[in-house]
């Protein structure tokens, strides 16, 4: 083999090219911090590296939607403690107007604060996010939940969707809470008709007890035939119709959760006296029964009726469809009614009743809605703690497969260091190497 200079040349070339490729792939993998900087470091391990980086990716994309679900339920959690203290507020106000102490002049005042509360309630109803959402709009999140109508009435314009998020990889969690369910779905106070049939005759009829009253609703109110709706209270003599004046007495007291000491009243004190009642539905069926005393009330289903007339007299009595609002209207309405210095006594009670009605049934559906926040907002807690160990976990794995041995590296470095310069060194002598030089 003949050795010529470009051989010789070429070999010192192709050493110093090694070395400096050896140097900077150590380099390299000290930068990066790891032992595989190319698939063909490592093949195997490469592509499980790759699998642990996919996966802690897409945990940093459940992160940023956990954060986002977050403060998008916190700020629905503000807003709807809030929104309690008002109606806390206005309960307080309307418990003191009924103080018969009260001169128009202190219920104007009590019903000024009453509109205050009103419109800080309705600016919490139609809340923002801090993007400038509408939080209880439902999907449609860049307009208000509830706008005022032209007969100054507030009414709901938003929809009954909800946005979600995907937390997880099978997980989506909802992030908005529709007002309507929260605010304008809000059962009024439940109310009847009552006339008597002929004469003139005096009746005082009313809603004693709302929850007994409710359950008669619930039990006997039918939606579809308004027929169904309808009853008749008739008084008679003791033993009218054959029986004595106690025949369904007990039963009637089970069926319609009348209390023990309404029930007293219309039984045990009076029983003996001439007169009973008899209450049926539009079939003529009996559901309800006991003695009667003129000028004494009637009481069942929570409902209370004064009759001052001799046994012999007949009510017609018919439920009221019940019906929603939001509580806005209610207050708004009550608030009206004690302003107006014609109003009796009676219509100012009952306007206070629906308020009051309205704001308890209010703060029912608001504190589920305040608990299904919290239960979510628990839920992104318990997956922020599970993302965070994932992403512990993948790393420790990441680092167990393609970790560098900082210790190792750098003895390698110093080497090729040592190999490169020795390589350099060689090259300039052979460089230097001619036959000239000899003669």
């Amino acid at each position: 083999m003949r050795v010529t200079n470009n051989l010789i040349y070429g070999q010192s070339s192709q050493a110093i090219t090694s070395a400096n490729d050896r140097l900077l792939t150590i380099q390299d993998k000290i930068n990066k911090q790891t032992n595989i900087t190319k698939a063909s470091d490592d093949p195997v391990g490469a592509r499980a590296v790759l699998q642990y980086q996919v996966s802690n990716e897409k945990l940093a994309q459940y992160d940023e939607a956990m954060k986002m679900a977050t403060s998008n339920l916190e700020y629905q959690e503000v807003a709807l403690d809030s929104l309690n203290g008002f109606l806390d507020e206005a309960k307080t106000l309307f418990i003191q107007a009924q103080n018969d102490v009260n001169t128009q002049t202190d219920v104007d005042a009590i019903t000024q604060q009453l509109s205050m509360i009103v419109e800080s309630m309705a600016e919490l109803m139609n809340s923002k996010s801090a993007d400038g959402s509408y939080i209880f709009a439902g999907t449609d999140t860049k307009s208000p939940a509830f706008v005022i109508g032209s007969d100054g009435r507030y009414q709901w314009v938003g929809n009954e969707g909800q946005k979600h998020v995907q937390i997880a990889e099978n997980m989506q969690m909802a992030v908005t809470n529709s007002g309507k369910h929260l605010f304008q779905d809000i059962w009024t106070h439940h109310n009847f008709n009552a006339r008597v049939k002929g004469g003139d005759v005096e009746l005082i009829a009313k809603v004693r007890n709302q929850g007994s009253f409710n359950k008669f609703i619930d039990k006997y109110y039918n939606p579809v035939d308004s027929e169904a709706n309808k009853f008749v209270l008739t008084t008679r003599k003791p033993g009218a119709d054959g029986t004595g004046s106690r025949s369904s007495e007990t039963n009637t007291a089970e069926a319609l959760d009348v209390s023990p000491q309404d029930d007293k009243e219309n039984s045990d004190d009076y029983y003996g006296l001439p007169g009973e009642y008899v209450v049926t539905n539009y079939k003529g069926e009996e559901i309800a029964a006991g003695p009667y005393v003129a000028g004494r009330p009637i009481l069942f289903g929570g409902m209370t009726f004064t009759l001052k007339a001799a046994p012999g007299e007949k009510v017609d009595i018919s439920l009221i469809a019940p019906k929603r609002d939001n509580v806005l209207n209610q207050i708004n309405d009550s608030i009206r009614a004690l302003s107006d210095k014609e109003a009796s006594i009676d219509e100012r009670e009952e306007a206070i009743f629906n308020a009051t009605t309205s704001i308890n049934n209010t703060q029912r559906v608001v504190g589920e809605g305040r608990s299904s926040i919290g239960a979510r907002l628990n839920t992104l807690a318990n997956r922020e703690d599970f993302s965070a160990a994932n992403h512990l976990s993948n790393a420790v794995t990441q680092e167990k497969i393609g970790g560098l041995d900082v210790a190792a590296a750098a003895s390698e470095l110093s080497m090729a260091e040592s190999a490169l310069t020795a390589s350099q060194k060689l090259f300039s002598r052979i460089n230097n190497l001619s036959l000239f030089n000899q003669i």
